[in-house]
């Protein structure tokens, strides 16, 4: 009995390794958004802008890939910091 658990402990020691190093790794998926039934991705660090249809005025909203999506601006269309724009329908 003993040896058997023994064994199954060795066993299981690898596949325990595994799942941890899958926890701690960082994501590195893209962001991704649908417009229209369409899905798009947003590789990370991408920053985009966002408005919504009329009459919801010129400002756009202003998102970072980090993952997820991340909105920390509102600007209005013209900003250097929007490397892409996108109505939102």
């Amino acid at each position: 009995m003993r040896v058997f658990a023994i064994a199954l402990s060795v066993l299981l020691l690898p596949v325990a390794a595994r799942a941890q190093e899958k926890v701690q790794q960082p994501k590195t998926d893209p962001c991704t958004y649908t417009i229209g039934g369409k899905q798009y991705e947003v590789p990370i660090g991408v920053k985009i802008c966002f408005r919504s249809p009329p009459p919801y005025g010129d400002q756009y909203s202003l998102q970072q890939c980090f993952p997820p999506l991340s909105e920390f601006a509102l600007v209005k269309r013209g900003d250097p910091r929007c490397e892409r724009y996108e109505d939102r329908q």
